[in-house]
């Protein structure tokens, strides 16, 4: 069994025993994409050397709102800056491990994430982007929380 599989399994069991009524096939699709981005980051951090379960608990205090709501958030960060899912999961599991919040509707958030992951100062044209997603995810947190 893989490790992706097997993380997969653990949460699926943890969601089960914690009460959750519906089965993976009846989830909604982002539903579905919000388990995989949470799995990712658990992924991610596994791969630090942390404990699954721990992982698990740290990735679940570092959103700060609904799953689903993250992640819409978070793909409109990726959609709309080309940073691949896979570089905003791993930069989030260090958010993650400092046990601090990842807040996609935060303006100065963004450009700290943006910067981290790309490693060099941004162009104006960079931080107009990310100042309307911030703008078009403050509008999705407040509408949707």
């Amino acid at each position: 069994m893989t490790t992706k599989n097997l993380l997969l399994s653990t949460l699926l069991a943890t969601g089960l025993t914690l009460g959750a009524t519906t089965t993976l096939q009846s989830l909604p699709k982002a539903q579905t994409q919000s388990f995989s981005i949470s799995t990712q980051i658990v992924s991610s951090l596994y791969s630090k050397g942390l404990e699954e379960e721990k992982a698990y608990e740290l990735t679940l205090a570092m959103i700060n709102t609904d799953e689903e709501l993250f992640t819409f958030m978070v793909q409109n960060f990726s959609h709309k800056s080309d940073i691949s899912m896979g570089k905003i999961s791993h930069e989030l599991g260090k958010i993650a491990l400092n046990r601090k919040k990842a807040d996609f509707s935060s303006y100065s958030f963004l450009i700290k994430l943006t910067q981290s992951i790309k490693k060099e100062h941004l162009s104006s044209q960079e931080l107009s982007t990310l100042e309307s997603i911030a703008a078009r995810n403050q509008l999705i947190f407040h509408k949707f929380s």
